[in-house]
């Protein structure tokens, strides 16, 4: 138990290593310069199409679609922050179903580039991609990452013709950090009072998802005893167990969920699969369809740069989604 839980304070650190040269790219990438970033209304964007076939580095499913990527797109704006996603999308008659990609990085670090190698597979396999950047810890602590996603999904909803989606047609997608995101987005609502403020326009909009699939990802915090995670969430569990308790997806499950795809690496060292696991046994216990695949032999980070499960995770997102393909 201790060495997970150093682990997990160095969860930072890890994904800096894996992720810097990403993460130095996309810092140039959101500079304010001219042509960067973009808002999406009224702005033409260049599109820059990207046939997945021609990519030897990405692994490919049964489906091949050609996508269009619309890089650094404004999705969100306060007073002190710009949130930022990319989109990719299938090219095709559509409306097709919607992705929504939540990079992980322990709350504090990451960005939309590391989920690139998975939204390339999911675009080519027939869904539009919504890469997002959310706010970080410690200069925006818990609850501000759950609202930057709801507020994403209700964004997707709002432009659901301009991306060619069917709104009632949206699956999340996490890993890590991530994960824990889009669970929660699976199993909070209004009543839980995690929704944020709700931009004007966009109220009439739910935040709800259709299916969902997490990997890596902390669902409880039950295995958390010192002050590793102070950084995102202010306080310990043994100072605040109540926000530990609200931050967590386990405590907000009800019948009403959508369906859950889970995937852990049985070596993870990081976030233990048991978190998970007694997550995937409470959302089985309120009578929400879960699924649960354990990456054998694979560790934190190597589950989530192995791909390959994401033929399981699409299939399982095809079958939920009612899936219909436009060539």
């Amino acid at each position: 138990m201790a060495i997970r839980l150093i682990a997990f304070a160095l969860l930072v650190s890890s994904w800096q290593i894996v992720f810097i040269l990403p993460t130095a790219a996309q810092t140039a990438d959101e500079s304010a310069s001219p042509t960067a970033p973009l808002d999406w209304s009224g702005v033409t964007i260049e599109i820059e199409e990207q046939p997945l076939e021609s990519d030897s580095n990405v692994e490919t499913t049964a489906r091949h679609y050609k996508y269009k990527k619309y890089s650094n797109v404004i999705f969100a704006k306060g007073d002190d922050y710009r949130l930022l996603c990319d989109i990719y999308m299938p090219v095709g008659k559509g409306p097709f179903p919607a992705v929504l990609a939540i990079h992980g990085g322990a709350w504090q670090h990451g960005s939309k580039v590391n989920m690139l190698r998975h939204a390339w597979k999911l675009a080519g396999s027939g869904y539009v991609v919504l890469a997002i950047n959310y706010r970080l810890a410690p200069d925006h602590r818990f609850p501000a990452q759950i609202h930057d996603c709801k507020h994403a999904v209700r964004w997707i909803r709002s432009k659901s013709e301009k991306l060619n989606i069917d709104p009632n047609q949206i699956a999340v997608f996490g890993y890590s950090a991530g994960g824990h995101l889009a669970a929660m987005l699976g199993t909070t609502d209004e009543n839980d009072k995690l929704e944020g403020e709700i931009e004007e326009g966009l109220q009439k909009y739910s935040s709800r998802v259709q299916c969902v699939v997490i990997g890596g990802a902390p669902c409880e915090f039950g295995w958390i005893k010192s002050r590793a995670l102070v950084g995102w969430l202010g306080e310990s569990p043994e100072e605040n167990p109540q926000l530990y308790a609200t931050a967590a997806p386990i405590t907000h499950i009800s019948p009403e969920d959508p369906p859950f795809a889970i995937f852990h690496g049985s070596a993870d060292d990081v976030v233990p699969p048991e978190s998970s696991k007694l997550f995937h046994d409470k959302l089985l216990a309120a009578g929400i369809d879960s699924r649960y695949e354990s990456v054998v032999g694979k560790g934190h980070l190597a589950t989530f740069t192995d791909t390959s499960w994401l033929d399981d995770a699409i299939e399982f997102m095809d079958e939920k989604l009612n899936r219909k393909h436009h060539e």
